[in-house]
């Protein structure tokens, strides 16, 4: 805590990127600007910031919640003897730089990936022991509502948290029950209040990977140039259907969209102010490009289509992008009616230090920042959970299994917060790994 108390203090209010401008102005223009985040991060930001204009509110909450999620598990590991287990997840994931970093920006991914780490923790701990304790019921009421709905994707993260009720005794079962009821009706009820529409997850894939497949090919160019080369029906068919080439041929040249390629961000088609912003085309474009991509384009191009995946996941695996600045809040702060003040305790000294520590372990992130451990450990998980049929791992496993896959399957920018919680996850998975040769739990069928 003294820790992440300090680097706040030395980097006041905190990072800020551009998605912490997206949220304040919405908390700040209501109901006319939309940020593309979820509800509940909304209203959380809009809990602590709204009052007071204050960025390093919402940002203490988040370092405070980080902390006491990090506590209670290590406490644990202390307590059962796991102290080679308490250093590794001390030394290499609760105090290394990147992830106070991520912890200290007003993005929901930090906090997310803390507080799913937390919540499997809690979640494999009740269902080893059949029974769910008061410091366990309160730690699932503060991780439930963040890694459930601080993103779309952690929806999936409701699912093991149902699955734990039907091995709890009778008492606690009704307990979490009505936790996990209290905490969706809340969810419910924003929704109708403050209604949000996140990103979707299928169609920037499919356009992000169609305009991939449209790129000239030289090899494709040489036949084109020498069609003897090949038989007739070779070159007959085309990379991409007549539909798709019409269809975007009427929202945007060809050149225009390959000029803002990039082969692991599709940022550039949207977002950038001379770019396609491919996001504006008419939903009954949308669905038309989605249907020719799964029917036609995905087919003729499945070797670019996996090795564009296997990119943009190690570009994010490997911290291969871009992150905020750590001066680029004075920007942020300009756009919006924040009353925070830039570096408000003047620790020049301190922040060189953190910049430098966080420098060199830049400088190492292809080991130290990225998720291996946290994958091996979720294949070991789900060997020997599906093996033995051990309900705990598999409660932790599987959610995480589904994050994995559709990570791979549908991501379209080769961002390292997208794998923070395969990070952080061996927190919740590095107890069951050492504790594999005690008394195993029962078996599902038990």
């Amino acid at each position: 805590m003294a820790l992440y108390g300090t680097w706040l203090m030395a980097f006041w209010p905190g990072i800020l990127g551009e998605d912490s401008v997206s949220i304040l102005l919405e908390v700040e223009r209501g109901g006319d600007f939309r940020s593309g985040k979820t509800v509940f991060w909304y209203y959380f930001v809009r809990l602590f910031y709204e009052g007071t204009r204050r960025v390093e509110v919402p940002m203490a909450v988040l370092l405070c919640l980080c902390a006491l999620i990090f506590a209670r598990m290590l406490a644990w590991y202390w307590r059962q003897g796991l102290k080679k287990s308490f250093a590794v997840a001390l030394v290499l994931v609760c105090v290394a730089p990147h992830m106070v970093y991520f912890m200290g920006t007003l993005y929901p991914d930090g906090i997310f990936a803390v507080a799913v780490s937390g919540l499997l923790f809690e979640l494999w701990l009740a269902a080893r022991q059949r029974t769910i304790g008061v410091a366990s019921l309160a730690m699932v009421a503060v991780t439930l509502p963040f890694a459930a709905f601080a993103r779309p994707n952690g929806i999936v993260f409701l699912v093991p948290a149902v699955a734990v009720l039907l091995v709890l005794d009778r008492r606690t079962r009704w307990r979490l029950a009505a936790l996990i009821g209290t905490v969706c009706v809340a969810m419910f009820a924003g929704h109708q209040l403050h209604p949000s529409r996140t990103q979707e997850a299928v169609y920037p894939m499919v356009v992000f990977e169609t305009v991939n497949f449209m790129k000239p090919r030289a090899m494709n160019q040489l036949w084109d140039q020498y069609p003897h080369m090949n038989d007739p029906w070779v070159l007959a068919t085309p990379k991409v259907s007549p539909a798709t080439t019409e269809l975007l041929g009427r929202y945007r040249q060809r050149s225009h969209l390959l000029a803002y390629t990039d082969p692991a961000y599709w940022d550039m088609l949207v977002f950038h102010p001379e770019g396609p912003h491919v996001e504006g085309l008419p939903q009954a474009d949308q669905k038309t490009l989605v249907h020719e991509f799964f029917r036609y384009n995905l087919w003729q191009n499945l070797p670019d289509f996996l090795g564009s995946r296997v990119n943009v996941f190690l570009a994010a695996a490997l911290a291969q992008g871009g992150f905020p600045a750590v001066t680029y809040s004075t920007y942020v702060l300009s756009r919006t009616q924040a009353e925070s003040v830039f570096r408000q305790f003047d620790l020049r000294g301190v922040e060189r230090r953190f910049v430098a520590l966080q420098k060199a372990s830049h400088a190492w992130r292809w080991l130290l920042w990225t998720p291996w451990l946290g994958l091996l450990l979720l294949a070991w998980a789900l060997r020997r959970g599906s093996a033995r049929r051990e309900l705990p791992l598999l409660i932790v496993a599987l959610p995480m299994a589904v994050q994995l896959a559709a990570i791979f399957l549908l991501s379209t920018a080769g961002e390292y917060r997208y794998l923070l919680p395969f990070f952080t996850l061996p927190l919740a998975l590095l107890p069951a790994f050492a504790l594999r040769h005690s008394a195993p739990a029962r078996p599902v069928s038990a």
